[in-house]
C-alpha cells in the first residue's frame, strides 16, 4: 500500500508521532476484504458460516462497524512501511489514534512510537584494547588442586560412628569412578586442567562484563523508562524463579523479610540501566562493525534447542539465540582488538 501521506512529528528525543493519510480510493479499496473478514466468524440463519452475502453483512453490521474493520486492516498494512520508509526504531507496538473515518473520505490516523533517542557510543575499540590487554590470574595452584580433588572425593564419603563425615582415600579405583582415567596422576592432571580451564573462562567473562560495562558508562543519553521497566521485569521473574526453586513462594519470602516488589524494583533500577544500556550497545557495535550470525548457524542452533524442549515457542527460541550468538560475534570481535 504506497498510496499514503504521511508527516512526522518528533514529539521528544524518545517518541515520534507520523500523521498517516490514505487518499479515498485506497482506503475502499479495503472494504471487501474487511467483509471477509468479518463474515468468517458470522453464523446467521439460512446461511454457513464463512457464507454470509456481503450485503447482509452490510444490513446486519453498519457501515460504522465495517469502516472501523478497514481501518484495522489498513492500519496493518501500513505499519510496516511507515518503519522502512522513516527508518523507525520503534521499542514497543505504537499508539494509534483515528483522526477521520468516513464513508467516501480519506482515512487518516496517527500513530505515536515510542523510539530509542541517538545514542553515540565512545570509542568502544579503544575501551575494549584496554580492558581486555590486561593480564589474568589463570594460574592453578597445588592448592587448587588439593581443594578440587577433596570436593570430588566428597563425593563418595560416608559417616564414622559418630556421624561425621570421612573422605575416601584417593587411589587409582576411585580415580576410576570419574571417568577412563589408568591411575591418581592421570586423574590429578585431568583436575589441574579443568581448574585451568574454567579460570580462564571466568577471566574471560570478567573481562567481557568490564568491556561492555564502561563502554555503557559512556552512553550519557537518557533511556526511555519503558526500556528500564521491561528489563526490570525481566530481572523481577528470574529472581521469582530462584526463590519457587528454593521451594518458597515470593509473596511469602518478601512478607519475611518485610520487602515489597516495589523495594526491589526501586534497588535494581540502576542495574537496570546499565544492562539495557549493555544490550543497546552490543547492538549498535554489531552494526557499525557488519557483524551477522548466518543463517545455517542459527537455524542449527534452534533445530538444536527446540528438540531438546519441545514445550519451547520456536519463533522465540529463534529470537533469544539470534540476540546470543550476536553478542557472542560482537564479544569475539572486542577480544580480537587487544
Amino acid at each position: 500500500m504506497t498510496d499514503i501521506k504521511t508527516t512526522v512529528n518528533n514529539i521528544s528525543e524518545a517518541e515520534i508521532e507520523i500523521l498517516c493519510e490514505v487518499d479515498t480510493e485506497t482506503f475502499e479499496k479495503e472494504r471487501a476484504q474487511a467483509l471477509e473478514r468479518i463474515g468468517k466468524e458470522v453464523s446467521l440463519p439460512g446461511f454457513r458460516k464463512g457464507h454470509v452475502p456481503a450485503n447482509v453483512l452490510e444490513q446486519k453490521f453498519g457501515e460504522a462497524f465495517i469502516l472501523e474493520e478497514m481501518a484495522n486492516l489498513t492500519m496493518e498494512k501500513v505499519y510496516p512501511e511507515i518503519l522502512r520508509k522513516h527508518k523507525v526504531s520503534a521499542i514497543a507496538q505504537p499508539t494509534a489514534q483515528v483522526k477521520k473515518l468516513a464513508k467516501g473520505n480519506p482515512f487518516e490516523f496517527s500513530l505515536t512510537f515510542q523510539v530509542l533517542p541517538e545514542i553515540k557510543l565512545p570509542d568502544y575499540t579503544k575501551i575494549a584494547k584496554d580492558v581486555m590487554s590486561g593480564t589474568d590470574d589463570t594460574a592453578v595452584t597445588d592448592d587448587d588442586v588439593e581443594k578440587g580433588l577433596t570436593e570430588l572425593r566428597r563425593q563418595y564419603a560416608t559417616k564414622d560412628d559418630e556421624g561425621k563425615e570421612v573422605l575416601p582415600e584417593l587411589t587409582d579405583e576411585l580415580a576410576q569412578k570419574f571417568g577412563p582415567f589408568a591411575n591418581v596422576a592421570e586423574f590429578t592432571e585431568k583436575v589441574r586442567e579443568s581448574l585451568a580451564h574454567e579460570k580462564q573462562m571466568r577471566a574471560r567473562e570478567k573481562k567481557r562484563m568490564q568491556t561492555m560495562e564502561k563502554i555503557a558508562d559512556g552512553i550519557t543519553v537518557t533511556l526511555p523508562a519503558l526500556l528500564i521497566d521491561g528489563e526490570l521485569d525481566r530481572m523481577m521473574f528470574r529472581f521469582r524463579q530462584d526463590i519457587e526453586r528454593m521451594g518458597m513462594k515470593l509473596e511469602a519470602y518478601l512478607s519475611t523479610i518485610k520487602k515489597t516488589e516495589e523495594d526491589f524494583r526501586k534497588e535494581w533500577r540502576i542495574d537496570a540501566e546499565k544492562r539495557v544500556k549493555i544490550q543497546i550497545a552490543l547492538g549498535k557495535i554489531a552494526v557499525a562493525e557488519k557483524l551477522e550470525v548466518p543463517k545455517d548457524e542459527l537455524d542449527r542452533e534452534v533445530k538444536f534447542l527446540t528438540e531438546q524442549h519441545k514445550d519451547i515457542d520456536p519463533a522465540r527460541a529463534y529470537e533469544h539465540l539470534e540476540m546470543m550468538l550476536l553478542n557472542e560475534k560482537v564479544f569475539q570481535f572486542l577480544e580480537q582488538t587487544k
